[in-house]
């Protein structure tokens, strides 16, 4: 038997999952035919199919962000507005008198109940298909493989809930979701006309941030705080202007240093997710006891 004939059994033998596999396949058993013959071309084939077998053939996908592409893969919209709308709902929350020390063991919940469905969707691929398919516009495609971002979002509030005071919670909470927002909507649209600052952090999106914190501590800190007064008890808000040395308005500069610095730095490439709400709660808190009266 010659060497055309050593090809044709080996290629009639192959039976490969893929175009890629097959041209790879049919180069190594035109290779090993040539240099020792049709037997051991078998059993190379045999041995390629075996370990084929272990190469997984599907992938999944994000049937949202095929369907909308960039307005879910490139803007994150709805992640976006999921991720603003939290600001809102707790502001409204605040102005209803909800006792915020009452919202740690729901998260607490919520964190327990996320952790063990990622445990559960990573290691049983049908679970995690579905799971995608649900929620898949509020994802990105990074987290199909790995804990979903949300974990880090609640794991920071947990954290700024446990160990603060009401103003400076509620504050790291309302930098998290629209600070850290505004930075990504603008970063991505004109970082790359300003310096990089960090990993996937620009001068452009800590303006952003900045400006977003000094309005967000200026509405907060000057008209939500008078005007709702009767919400809070004693002791829960840790800025006053008989308290403090800063005034309102250096206050609210401030705000907007601590939004741009904590979404800014990166902490071990964690997720700012969590960074941003622990960093801004420990900045704040400073900011405050350093100028009280």
């Amino acid at each position: 038997m010659g060497n055309n004939d050593g090809v044709a059994l080996s290629n009639s033998a192959l039976e490969p999952r893929t175009k890629v596999n097959q041209k790879l396949s049919s180069r190594c058993h035109k290779d090993s035919a040539k240099k020792t013959g049709p037997s051991k071309d078998k059993s190379s084939s045999s041995s390629s199919s075996d370990d084929d077998a272990h190469i997984p053939v599907t992938e999944i996908h994000l049937k949202s962000h095929e369907w909308f592409g960039d307005f879910i893969t490139k803007h994150e919209v709805p992640r976006k507005v999921f991720h603003s709308s939290i600001g809102f709902i707790t502001l409204y929350l605040y102005t209803q008198g909800i006792n915020y020390k009452h919202v740690l063991w729901p998260l607490i919940f919520a964190f327990i109940t996320l952790f063990i469905l990622d445990l559960i969707r990573l290691n049983w691929p049908f679970f995690n298909l579905l799971y995608c398919r649900t929620v898949g516009a509020l994802m990105r495609k990074k987290e199909i493989h790995t804990f979903n971002g949300v974990l880090w979002y609640i794991l920071g509030l947990i954290f700024s809930f446990s160990f603060f005071s009401k103003d400076v919670t509620l504050v790291s909470l309302f930098l998290l979701s629209w600070s850290d927002t505004a930075a990504a909507t603008i970063g991505r649209k004109y970082g790359h006309l300003t310096p990089k600052l960090a990993r996937n952090k620009s001068l452009a999106g800590s303006l952003a941030a900045f400006a977003v914190g000094v309005v967000t501590c200026r509405m907060f800190y000057g008209y939500f705080i008078p005007t709702y007064y009767y919400v809070n008890k004693p002791g829960e808000i840790e800025w006053t202007p008989e308290t403090s040395r800063l005034s309102l308005n250096t206050l609210s500069l401030l705000g907007g240093v601590v939004a741009a610095l904590s979404e800014g730095i990166d902490i071990f490439n964690w997720d700012d997710n969590f960074t941003i709400p622990v960093l801004s709660s420990l900045f704040m808190n400073a900011v405050i006891k350093l100028f009280k009266k």
